[in-house]
């Protein structure tokens, strides 16, 4: 029998050695710019037509804009550009005198010009017809559109779907984001140095590059200020107002490096023309509805505990739930409650923080969830595990009030808690719709701003699919899909099924929900059975095929009683046990709703223990340890499943605090301790030291080798998918059977271009994923997607060899700073599968203190 160590904590990683790639050659041309290089007079003829056609629409439009009356556009207006997605840079269309706006699929630029007769376009057009240089770069612009002719791409979907139907006299609120990057926002490339060039002159031109730099961000602050006045005037002038309000009287926007966005109510021919013609506009949307409570009538159960909670620790985290409020004075929670930064947003109700949502309350039962994620113990008593804090923005009938705009009510919460100390943030509100994929709403983003920003994670829920009444025309009921046969699980991955803003964000952790209880009486039975998702939780693909959610827990499940349409139902036996707030009576304790609002607290739960585990370590740490313990159950390995239909409904799987946060004998877990960041085309290279004893030819057992990488990044809106939309990118890549730190390293740097190239040949591993979206088990899905990055692979022990290595690459995104970073956090765990092998004493004894060696240049 296995002698059994009481210490199994996890062991930090050793950076090893690390390197920069030089830049390579530019990225081919597609063929449709290729043939247009190849006949310049017809394709620069079409593009001299498309100017002189957009010009006269200008014009026009400004002659009927004075005649109507209509407020004063800025002095700019709106061309859309396809260009070739591949090769063309967008920020290069400043040299053609027009603003980029917003990135959009295909290749399709929203632009904006001040110069109203695209002078400088025309100029590159005939230097291209000409053959003459500065042309050469038309060659991969396709089109040029009246800004006017695609409304559709800066509505959105559920507003586009009635747009025909908006009337000119009626009042309409919406949110609007704008861009403010200006003509100035992208900065030349760092300087290069010249071989015959001194120190003093080579530093002179990185001091003049640094002040650009500087006063570019001056720019910024200042276009950001204009456009802000501009729309303010343009709103008023159409007798319209800007909603979003904090601090009682003061009107804000929601900024980020890129944009802002703003709720308003204007007049439908306001709303008409500000759509069609104003030329930074980017997104316009209905606000996000909230989907009622999903409970039962009844209460499930009647009984007062004797048990006692006391306080935590003076040191201990404190999560802020964001939510309808919380019953403070609940005797299940009252001990853990920091009184003094309890806050309400909810307009004329500042000094109510309690929960007044009826029939049991919301908030409250996300609080409880924290603190009792599994059962809630009737006899005894415990500590608490965290301080709660409570800030309320849901009113009673547990909706977001209309005045409140959630990216500036987020930003603000944020701001004020994290003064305190908080860095756990509870999210269960989404909207009721599924999240946009074309752009990041300004919801999702600023949460990704602000964890940017601060050492802060927010776990956010991925939101309901409502039972019996379908929410406008793009979310589709459950009784909806299965009355149209569309089988569960099957519904639960159809578009209308989505996670719902803001669960797309980047840098949140999105947490669905999977059924705990199989109910089987008369005719009534579960949907799902145990351990599957639950048939309403909302599925992913997130936006630009990230994995969303990430993680699921337990928030209950749905009893049909067959028919068509079903009766659908959620007795006692298949929903979780909660704090039920007594505000308005009833018991203190209940099985009566469901949702992913409560599997989320449970994932906060695990959060909370790691803070207080490792409270000196960053969120990113603690986001990876949680996924890096998800596992899915037994049910989705099997061969007959589809296992992209799994990653798409539950993610990385259930996630397991003992994995989180401690090993066993036959698992070890090692991750990099303190803050760690990296630059474009760098590469950090972790070595695991493994014993020959392990290894040996001899050995034969499997071992399951998982690893994640967690990290963030500044967030730009306007953009059209991650590598655009995040400043610095990274992934990661393993070692070959055989491969050394060095030849590793090298053959990273060799091929940093090309990632997916890494994967290619004899003695790899074969993961779950994969770097690209066919390399893995999983067929159509990779794990490079999103900034939390997850994998995992069964190998023989014999496979492994003494240098175990894994490689963390960082990529330019949208900052060209050379300092431009990137903070990162990285797991790596092996587990042998035959519980009475001990590997983890052998590997703790070889890991040793490993020097960083020269910095390797590789010339690609």
């Amino acid at each position: 029998m296995v002698e059994r160590s009481k210490d199994y904590s996890h062991i930090p990683l050793t950076l090893t050695i690390q390197g920069t790639a030089k830049p390579s050659r530019p990225p081919r041309s597609n063929p449709r710019s290729l043939a247009n290089l190849g006949n310049r007079q017809a394709h620069g003829t079409k593009l001299k037509a498309n100017v002189d056609a957009i010009f006269f629409s200008w014009q026009e439009e400004e002659e009927k804009r004075d005649e109507e009356g209509k407020p004063k556009l800025p002095n700019a207006r709106r061309v859309i550009l396809q260009i070739d997605p591949d090769a063309f840079d967008p920020d290069k269309l400043k040299s053609y005198g027009i603003e980029v706006i917003a990135e959009l699929e295909d290749g399709y630029i929203i632009g904006a010009s001040a110069d109203l007769e695209l002078s400088a376009l025309q100029k590159k057009i005939e230097q291209f017809i000409k053959e003459e240089r500065g042309g050469g770069t038309v060659a991969e612009i396709w089109e040029l559109i009246e800004g006017y002719k695609k409304p559709e791409l800066i509505v959105s979907p559920e507003l586009w779907q009635h747009w025909d139907k908006v009337k000119d006299d009626q009042i309409y609120t919406v949110d609007v984001s704008i861009a403010c990057l200006g003509l100035k926002a992208k900065l030349s490339d760092y300087p290069k140095r010249k071989t015959n060039e001194t120190d003093e002159q080579f530093q002179a031109k990185v001091n003049r590059w640094i002040n650009k730099r500087d006063l570019t961000d001056e720019d910024w602050n200042e276009e950001k200020s204009i456009r802000e006045e501009e729309l303010t005037d343009f709103v008023l002038n159409y007798q319209g107002e800007i909603l979003s309000i904090v601090d009682g009287e003061t009107t804000k926007y929601s900024e980020l490096p890129d944009s802002f966005s703003c709720r308003i109510k204007i007049s439908g021919k306001g709303l008409k023309d500000l759509v069609s013609n104003y030329p930074y506009i980017f997104e316009v949307s209905e606000p996000d509805e909230f989907l009622e409570l999903i409970q039962r009538q009844g209460l499930a159960d009647a009984e007062s505990p004797s048990f006692q909670l006391d306080p935590p620790d003076n040191d201990a985290p404190k999560v802020c739930i964001i939510d309808s409020g919380i019953q403070e004075r609940h005797s299940l929670l009252k001990a853990a409650i920091d009184g003094n930064n309890s806050r309400s947003w909810v307009p004329d109700e500042d000094n109510l923080t309690a929960d007044y949502v009826k029939k049991g309350g919301h908030g409250t039962r996300v609080a409880g969830a924290v603190l009792y994620p599994n059962t809630i113990p009737r006899s005894g008593r415990e500590q608490a595990i965290c301080w709660l804090q409570n800030a309320r923005i849901l009113n009673s009938d547990n909706q977001l009030p209309k005045k409140l705009f959630p990216p500036i009510i987020i930003e603000d919460i944020v701001n004020i808690y994290h003064l305190t100390g908080t860095r756990l943030f509870n999210h269960s509100i989404t909207g009721s719709v599924p999240c946009r994929t074309q752009y990041m709403s300004a919801w999702a983003a600023i949460i990704d701003q602000l964890t940017w920003k601060n050492d802060i994670l927010l776990i956010v829920a991925a939101g309901n699919i409502p039972i019996d009444n379908r929410i406008g025309q793009t979310r589709l009921s459950i009784q909806e899909h299965l009355a149209a046969n569309r089988s569960y699980p099957n519904y639960l991955l159809e578009d209308s099924c989505r996670i719902a803003n803001p669960a797309q964000s980047f840098q949140a952790l999105t947490v669905g929900s999977v059924s705990h209880n199989f109910y089987n009486q008369s005719s009534l039975t579960s949907i799902a059975q145990p351990h599957h998702p639950s048939a309403f939780s909302c599925s992913g693909f997130g936006i630009w095929e990230s994995i969303k959610p990430e993680v699921v827990e337990y928030g209950g499940d749905l009893v049909t009683d067959g028919n068509i349409p079903p009766n659908l139902t959620h007795p006692k036996e298949v929903c979780p046990e909660l704090v039920r707030s007594t505000l308005h009576g009833g018991s203190a304790i209940a099985s009566d709703t469901i949702g992913t609002s409560f599997a989320a607290p449970k994932v906060t739960h695990i959060a909370a223990r790691l803070a207080a585990q490792f409270p000196q370590e960053s969120c990113l740490l603690y986001r990876a340890l949680i996924v890096q313990s998800a596992r899915w159950p037994e049910w989705a390995m099997a061969d007959d499943v589809d296992k992209l239909g799994v990653i798409r409904s539950f993610g990385y799987g259930i996630p397991n605090l003992e994995r989180a946060s401690r090993n066993s004998p036959n698992r070890v877990t090692l991750y990099t301790k303190g803050e760690r960041k990296i630059e474009a085309r760098l590469a950090h290279i972790y070595q695991v030291k493994l014993p020959k004893k392990l290894i040996s030819p001899g050995e034969d057992f499997q071992i399951l080798l998982e690893v994640t990488l967690s990290y963030k990044a500044q967030p730009r809106r306007t953009r059209r998918n991650r590598r655009r939309y995040l400043s610095t990118w990274l992934n990661w890549e393993c070692s070959k059977i055989g491969e050394d730190p060095q030849q590793f390293l090298k053959r990273v740097l060799d091929k940093y271009e090309a990632p997916e190239d890494t994967e290619k040949g004899q003695g790899i591993f074969k993961w779950m994923l994969g770097t690209q979206k066919n390399y893995g088990i999983v067929k159509g899905v990779s794990r490079g997607s999103g900034t939390i990055q997850k994998d995992w692979t069964i190998v023989n022990s014999y496979e492994l060899t003494e240098a175990f290595c894994i490689a963390v690459v960082g990529h330019e995104g949208w900052n060209n700073d050379p300092d431009a970073y990137a903070p990162y956090s990285l797991v790596v765990s092996f587990e042998a599968l035959r519980a009475e092998i001990e590997i983890y004493t052998e590997i703790a004894q070889v890991q040793v203190q490993v020097p960083i060696e020269v910095e390797q240049e590789v010339q690609i």
